[in-house]
């Protein structure tokens, strides 16, 4: 029974007599002298059959026909209440593309209103809309270069500037949009052209970066370390630990349909169809996940939408990147079917019946609006599943980028990557055509792929010259994002680095100022002031936050080449330490829930069978639903603390074996204090402690808690 949300468009189906009206005539021509005989198409009988006169108006007022049933059908009345222009032209459009015309638009009010005040004839100025129709190319000109000056935007955040041409390219390109809304026809080709020579001068002397971003591509091999380090890492926790699971899949999903974060993050359930396929080789049924992306960039709100079957390949394939795995535990979790499927073992026993070529396993239809990447928070402080909402933007965003820095990857990775690696695979695989690769893509043809998509990173070259066969393994050594991956590369600023972002004059006058406001309001209190002293305040916490950001950002970049200085110079001297010996870590945390969920995808198959196989993955399955509910803690709060190495351990001992001996001496007193302890009456609560820094706080007085602190996160 096919999936009844993946029928076809009503207005592409035929008729229920079975055939199609949406055909038409030729144009009928002239018939030329010497062929009066022939009788044309409009002189044959059939055609003087199939033609009726146009039925007349019956009483002038109402037009009625006849239906071939004998029936009067009456036209419907004509509705004025909705006019063309009562239409929101952005009404289809997506949401980026909303802010993003949003901005311009509201610069040009500021820039507007900002003339208004400095000249003294401020009405061609009142009425933004018609000063846009009066504006000359200079005064356009003026317009770009005072959007270089704008520090804050209208909700009061600093804005981050132009920092690439690109950037300042997509507002003028949202601008000239403006600008034809406005005036209703394009801008003038003289106008076109002069602002074409400003906006290069502004590129120039704003010296703003004119290459784009570096595509660099991923691969199986990244990804599945990626999922690896997601699975096993410490250093970032979730509220459940159904959101670790959610992060591998859609990685998997990015990866494997070369898809858009938008389209992967926001499917549901009525996006996904699930069946057993019988197998043409013979054999037990595969089973068989298709997924159907709706949210994606699309023209016009019309895009014919891309299916991605998933066939379950048993054997050589790791369980970290399995989509089966991941997505039948997820829906097994929620109990999404309709059938009583509770686990992998009842699908395994499921077979195809006869004369039939697949068995579907339909869902839940109450579940089709359910997000297969659902959106986990804190309510009453405990954290809740919401499959009714997505995945957020920052949430994913956010996690991302934790697990980039814990691989400690150079930059960090971003969605697009999948389409620059999957589509430079497709570009190489020969049974790949073009015009299926921009179909999978959604490019209109060839020559977006060419410019934003393809790699441009070329380590092909001296074979191709030498006439050599291609190293593929080579090339993508080279061009991995694993290339510059160290785990040294540090995730937070020291003591050191902190003290100069302190030093920093753009924060020290910040300071300055909100000195300057709290002076004066110990000296005349008004609510005024107090105002402005709190957004001094949250001035100089943003300006700190900020500039931290990026002084973070350029140590973890002049890492590389210094910390390869020192290796190359340890190496040589021979004191460098072993690499087993730099990664070796103590005290591991690791809660038994967790490894389990590592065990039990990371293991290896025992046996090269089917049944040894199915057992494998129904183990990985049966983790993941386990794992769902499992409650981590939340993220880390403040900066954690170091674990000890191998070399810090043995120095812990000598030290700790000197102080055994140097209070040998003390154990009188100490025994003493201790039977003075215990004699005591024990009337005091047991205090509470924090489970990550140890700090005890009194039950009688919960006030003592600060707000960043949970009661979860206390152990009696």
């Amino acid at each position: 029974m096919p999936n009844k949300y993946w029928t076809d468009d009503p207005d592409e189906t035929e008729t229920g007599s079975g055939r199609s009206y949406q055909t038409s005539d030729p144009d009928i021509t002239e018939p030329d002298e010497n062929s009066r005989s022939i009788p044309t198409r409009s002189q044959t009988p059939q055609s003087q059959r199939r033609t009726h006169p146009p039925q007349q108006l019956q009483g002038g007022i109402s037009a009625q026909i006849t239906t071939s049933k004998g029936r009067t059908y009456k036209d419907p009345d004509i509705d004025t209440t909705e006019r063309l222009s009562d239409i929101d032209p952005n009404f289809n459009r997506a949401e980026g593309t909303k802010k993003l015309k949003e901005r311009v638009i509201d610069r040009w009010h500021r820039f507007c209103r900002k003339n208004g005040e400095n000249e003294s004839d401020c009405t061609r100025w009142s009425d933004p809309e018609n000063a846009l129709r009066q504006a000359s190319a200079d005064c356009i000109f003026q317009f770009l270069k005072w959007c270089f000056k704008l520090e804050y935007g209208t909700d009061g955040r600093k804005l981050p500037g132009y920092g690439q041409a690109g950037t300042f390219n997509t507002d003028w390109k949202y601008f000239r949009i403006y600008y034809e809304d406005i005036l209703g026809h394009k801008m003038d080709k003289d106008m076109v052209k002069s602002l074409r020579t400003a906006r290069q001068w502004l590129i120039h002397e704003n010296k703003l970066g004119t290459q784009s971003r570096d595509n660099d591509p991923v691969y199986i091999d990244d990804m599945i370390e990626f999922n690896e380090t997601i699975l096993q890492t410490r250093k970032k926790r979730f509220y459940l630990g159904i959101q670790r699971i959610m992060l591998c899949l859609a990685l998997m999903l990015g990866l494997f349909t070369a898809g858009r974060k938008t389209a992967i993050l926001k499917l549901q359930y009525k996006h996904l169809r699930i069946s057993l396929l019988r197998n043409p080789h013979g054999g037990p049924p595969i089973l068989d996940i298709a997924i159907k992306p709706k949210y994606i960039k699309s023209l016009l709100g019309i895009t014919n939408l891309n299916t991605f079957s998933f066939p379950e390949i048993i054997l050589g394939v790791s369980l970290v990147f399995s989509p089966h795995v991941f997505i039948m535990g997820l829906l097994l979790h929620a109990r999404a079917f309709q059938a009583n499927i509770r686990s992998m073992d009842d699908v395994r026993r499921l077979f195809v019946m006869r004369n039939c070529q697949e068995l579907p396993l339909p869902l839940k239809e109450e579940m089709d609006n359910y997000y297969l990447f659902c959106k986990v928070d804190l309510i009453d402080g405990k954290p809740w599943i919401l499959r009714d909402q997505p995945m957020s933007d920052s949430q994913y965003n956010a996690a991302i980028r934790a697990i980039s820095e814990i691989m400690g990857l150079l930059k960090w990775f971003f969605f697009h990557q999948f389409r620059y690696g999957t589509g430079k695979i497709l570009d190489k695989t020969e049974w790949v055509s073009d015009s299926e690769r921009n179909l999978i893509l959604n490019h209109a043809n060839t020559s977006t792929f060419l410019k934003y998509y393809r790699p441009r990173n070329h380590t092909q070259m001296q074979q191709a010259v030498l006439g050599l066969d291609p190293n593929e393994v080579i090339d993508r050594a080279l061009t991995s994002i694993r290339r510059y991956a160290d785990k040294r590369r540090p995730r937070y600023l020291d003591d050191t680095q902190k003290a100069l972002v302190e030093d920093d004059p753009e924060l020290q006058t910040a300071i300055s100022n909100r000195d300057a406001l709290l002076d004066q309001f110990q000296q005349t209190p008004d609510a005024t002031l107090a105002h402005a002293v709190a957004e001094a305040e949250r001035n100089i916490k943003n300006t700190r936050q900020r500039l931290r950001y990026r002084r973070k950002k350029e140590v973890r970049r002049a890492f590389s080449d210094e910390q390869a200085v020192k290796d190359a110079n340890a190496q040589l001297s021979g004191t460098n330490l072993l690499e087993d010996e730099l990664n070796e870590e103590l005290d591991d945390d690791t809660p038994p829930e967790q490894t389990m969920l590592i065990e039990g995808l990371m293991a290896v198959p025992v046996e090269w069978t089917f049944e040894g196989e199915w057992q494998r993955r129904n183990v990985g399955t049966e983790v993941i639903i386990m794992y769902c509910d499992y409650e981590e803690g939340g993220p880390l709060r403040g900066r954690p603390k170091g674990k000890r190495r191998l070399n810090d351990e043995v120095r812990l001992l000598s030290v700790e074996t000197k102080q055994i001996e140097k209070t040998e001496d003390d154990k009188p007193i100490i025994e003493k204090k201790r039977k003075i302890e215990q004699e005591q009456p024990q009337t005091a609560k047991k205090p509470l402690v924090c489970f990550q820094c140890g700090k005890k706080y009194r039950q009688t007085d919960r006030s003592e808690l600060g707000i960043e602190f949970r009661d979860m996160f206390l152990i009696g």
